[in-house]
This record gives C-alpha cells, structure tokens and sequence, in this order.
C-alpha cells in the first residue's frame, strides 16, 4: 500500500487546485477521481468568473467577494503559470435588470459591491445599447457591469492543473471512486475500487458527494445537491462581448471562443439525476434571451445537459479542518470555478501550517455542528 502526505479524494477543478498547490510546497500527493475528468460540476458549468459573488448577502457575503477576488486575480494568470491554456478572457459582466424589482435588488447589491471596492458602474439602457448595440434597450431598465470579470473554459482549468501536477510527478488517478476513509494510528486509509492507499492526510473534495465520505467519520457536511441545465449552441460568429446575467431567473449566457452561446436558468429540483433535460428549460432560456439579443432568436441549440450544484444552508462553502489530518472543500453553488485557484492556494497553506490561513475561517466546516 502506497504512503503518501495527502490524498486528494476528487479530481475537479478544486481538488486539483489543492494538489497542486501542495506539491509545490514540496508534499508527495495523489488524487483519486471516481469518474473521467470533467464528469461533475466543473465540467458542466459555463466558466464565468465574477468577484460579484450574490450569496449570502448580509451573512457574511463580504468574506465570499475577498474569496472571489482572489480566485478572479489569480484565474488570469494560470495559464501563464502552468503553461496550459485555460482559454482565460476579460469579457466583462452585465448584469440585467428587467423590471422594477431586479433594479432595487441590484441597486441594494450595487452598494454593498462598491463598498468593497468592486469595479461596478450602473449604465441605462441607451448607454447599454451604444457600447453593444446588439442588445434591446427597450427589453432592460439598467444594468450592472463590471470589465474585469472573465470567462475560462472549465476544460482548459482542469487540464491546467492536470498537467502540472504531472510535470511534478504526481498522478491524477480516474475512474477510481472512493467507498472508505478510515483512520489509523498514523493517518488515514484510502479505500477506492483499485486498491487502498495510505496518508498522513486527507483532502475530500467530491462537491455533492463529499459528506458521504467525511459522515463516515463522524463529521456530516449538509449539503443539498442542485440540479442545473446548460445549454450550448452551434458556433457563430465571436461577437458578445461582456456575459450576461440576472440574478432574479438564474439566467447566465457567454460566448466561447469557438463562437458558441452558452448559457442557463432557472434551478431545477434537488437531485442527483444527471439525465435529466426538459424543453421548459430550453423555452425559458429562449424567453429570457431573445428578446434582448433578437439577433439569436434562429440560433440552432446542439446540446443541453444537466449539471450539479452543491448548497449548504448558509449559501457559504465548507473549507478547512474537520479532524487532525482531515479536511473538506465543498458547498460552492455555482461558483465554485472563481474560487478554486484561491481556495487551492490557501487550503494548501492551512495544511502545512497546520493553522487556518484567516481568509478560510469564515467557511470553518465545523461551524455546522
């Protein structure tokens, strides 16, 4: 049985961004992933990263932006950093109001950001209409628009880390699913499907799946799975500029550098079923879309499929310590892309100090106790 400092119990964007981040500190390290890479949430999302994280808002949503922020700073020079395209842009972010009720709400937000010292300027639809004059000013009353928020393609992440924890002579293990953490005398074993490994430390970083495992040992995360639909349309020609978003429908729409239109909406049931798709989604994507790009009402739709999204009851992730050489990272709705870098960087650090780097604290896992 193989010993190691750290397994990293998940091969997604955040487990990755652990590993990583761990073995440049000089820690021998092995990631199991129970699936292929890009199975689960990070494969399934759409790549946006904001700092204008809009959860927990007067719960300790001020810790979340710092966390965002971090995480949008260092997205952009990861491709630089491990030599990896990640596909990073500035795009920028609008986000729409549509009615009196999203504009109160984001008028509220729009204070709470700048107060953070976010890059947010309110605009009016004719201001909207002359920057990007694809889009009806008579179908918005405002928008919220931040430059410096980006896209990357949640492939071209996984990939990053990937290779860099290759080039570090570690090894990213798939389609090896973790059914066991015990605790021994001098660590942890690691029971998977092709084998048992042993380490001084555990990272679990399965999203939804997590708390399945920490359970196991006493330490139950709540976490309430999400099921979200995305869409993908045929490639046109490059032409969106900033994302765009309302908060109020969950609607979310970007533009790959191949061309096509990515986009969601709405929540759907808690749930774990991946198969499930429906037209209504596809109707109210299309209801939200079209009519402030009517230029996309032909737009041919290729794909849609259904991703997860991991929620605890404080809309605030899990980060940090749960037992002496025990740790979790999970409950990232859907934002978890922004923060990985961040989270990876200084849940490393947390676990060769063995103290809680200050920007974690607030996601103690604990706190659920």
């Amino acid at each position: 049985m193989a010993k190691y400092d750290v397994i990293v119990v998940g091969g997604g964007a955040m487990g990755l961004s652990v590993a990583y981040n761990l073995l440049r500190k000089g820690k021998k390290v092995h990631v199991l992933e129970g699936d292929y890479l890009n199975a689960g949430s990070t494969g399934r999302n759409l790549g946006v990263l904001k700092a204008r994280n809009p959860y927990a808002i007067g719960n300790g949503n001020k810790d979340l932006v710092k966390l965002a922020k971090m995480g949008l700073k260092l997205n952009a020079g990861l491709s630089s950093e491990t030599g990896i395209n990640t596909f990073h842009k500035t795009s920028g972010c609008l986000i729409l109001a549509k009615d009196e009720a999203d504009l109160k709400q984001l008028k509220e937000y729009h204070a709470h950001f700048k107060s953070m010292g976010l890059d947010e300027r309110e605009l009016s639809p004719a201001e909207i209409h002359r920057k990007w004059n694809y889009i009806d000013p008579d179908s918005i009353i405002s928008g919220f628009y931040s430059p410096s928020e980006a896209n990357a393609h949640p492939f071209g992440v996984v990939w990053a880390y990937v290779e860099a924890i290759r080039k570090r002579k570690a090894q990213v293990e798939k389609q090896n699913r973790v059914s066991k953490i015990e605790k021994t005398s001098d660590g942890y074993k690691v029971t998977a499907e092709k084998g048992e490994y042993d380490a001084t430390e555990v990272v679990v970083a399965c999203a939804e799946r997590s708390s399945e495992l920490t359970e196991q040992l006493g330490h139950k995360v709540p976490l309430k799975p999400m099921r979200k639909e995305v869409l993908i349309s045929e490639p046109i020609r490059p032409f969106l500029g900033p994302s765009l978003e309302r908060l109020s429908t969950h609607f979310q729409a970007t533009q790959t550098m191949r061309g096509e239109i990515m986009g969601t909406i709405d929540w759907m049931d808690p749930g774990y079923d991946l198969g499930e798709s429906s037209s209504e989604f596809l109707e109210h994507f299309a209801d939200e879309m079209v009519p402030v790009i009517p230029v996309l009402s032909n737009l041919n739709i290729i794909r849609q499929w259904t991703g997860i999204c991991d929620q605890t009851p404080d809309d605030k992730p899990a980060v940090g310590k749960l037992d002496e050489g025990l740790y979790v990272t999970c409950g990232y709705n859907d934002y978890g892309i922004t923060m990985a870098p961040a989270v990876g960087r200084l849940l490393a650090k947390t676990i060769i100090n063995d103290e809680t780097d200050p920007m974690l604290k607030p996601f103690d896992p604990l706190r659920f106790k």
